[in-house]
């Protein structure tokens, strides 16, 4: 990619303030390690500083610490740096986040990353989260035209936990309970229209309020749904005035003349063939693997250690 692509590129992504945009570029076409780009954006920082807790513009200088500059705020009398907003504020071994951003574009395990990184496992684990922190919470704030809708079923797991709580330990490939509605599986509400935009949210039931309450935000209220048989779906587009057309894969019915659900389908077969490596996911972190898939489908194959990174210090502004 040219100078004049990578900055367009900077320019579409709008989280970052414009000092640390030019502070990244002019860091990336050097082809500086991120250490010393981390740097640059405190060096550009120090000509407009603003305060990562409140955005006063009303700071002064005090001190340094770890080689980056900090400052008072005068407004709420909290101290900051440049880094400080971001999910990276606080994390040390500046030099490995490139490579673990790269872990991330290329989807490796935690273990993976932390052999790639020279990181110990835990701290793999710490920094998968908080370079996610962000894509989990960027989703479509609206599904527009035909919005396909369909559920997906995730085994539940409490990977990593010391304690379990209302249930015995499993052992190892034993099978789960029969029927994805049991306790055993987490369902997933996967809505995407014909543009791409998508989003998904982990369901605490099947009932139908809970659908509703998932689904309206999102969906636009001139939209076409279509969806599965499920009742639930017909409840929420009766109530929100929606046209919607159902169809019952138990009976054959695959599409009604154009409308299906295929691409919704073909959405969750990526994310479930995706998952797969990670041989099963703790539920109460399933969220940020959501939130990391949409960024693989976002960027498709522009996915890149770049992205990544830009994507985990986007809160800087926020």
């Amino acid at each position: 990619m040219n100078s004049r692509g990578f900055q367009a590129l900077v320019a579409q992504l709008g989280d970052l303030s414009a000092v640390q945009c030019e502070a990244l570029i002019t860091a990336l076409k050097r082809k500086l390690p991120i250490g010393d780009a981390v740097q640059l954006i405190d060096s550009k920082f120090q000509a407009d500083p603003c305060c990562g807790h409140c955005h006063s513009k009303d700071v002064r200088g005090w001190s340094s610490q770890g080689g980056l500059k900090r400052y008072r705020c005068k407004t709420c009398s909290k101290t900051f740096n440049a880094l400080t907003g971001t999910p990276l504020a606080y994390l040390h071994r500046r030099d490995a986040w490139f490579a673990y951003a790269q872990a991330l574009a290329d989807g490796l395990s935690l273990r993976k990353a932390a052999k790639r990184c020279g990181i110990a496992l835990d701290t793999s684990f710490r920094w998968r989260h908080r370079f996610l922190a962000s894509a989990k919470t960027v989703k479509a704030k609206t599904v527009k035209g035909i919005v396909e809708a369909d559920e997906t079923f995730i085994r539940r797991s409490v990977k990593g936990s010391k304690r379990l709580v209302g249930r015995a330990p499993r052992k190892r490939g034993a099978p789960a309970k029969a029927g994805l509605s049991s306790d055993d599986y987490a369902p997933v509400l996967i809505v995407r229209d014909r543009h791409g935009a998508t989003t998904d949210q982990v369901l605490p039931d099947l009932e139908g309020a809970t659908f509703a309450r998932a689904l309206k935000p999102v969906v636009a209220h001139d939209a076409l749904l279509v969806s599965d048989g499920r009742a639930a779906y017909s409840q929420f587009a009766d109530a929100a005035g929606l046209l919607h057309i159902s169809l019952n894969a138990s009976k054959g019915e695959r599409t009604f003349e154009s409308y299906h659900i295929q691409n919704v389908n073909a959405y969750i077969s990526r994310l479930r063939g995706w998952l797969r490596p990670f041989r099963g996911v703790a539920t109460k972190y399933l969220p940020s693997y959501l939130g990391w898939r949409r960024l693989i489908e976002r960027e498709g194959e522009n996915i890149s250690a770049k992205r990544c990174l830009m994507q985990a210090l986007s809160q800087a502004t926020t």
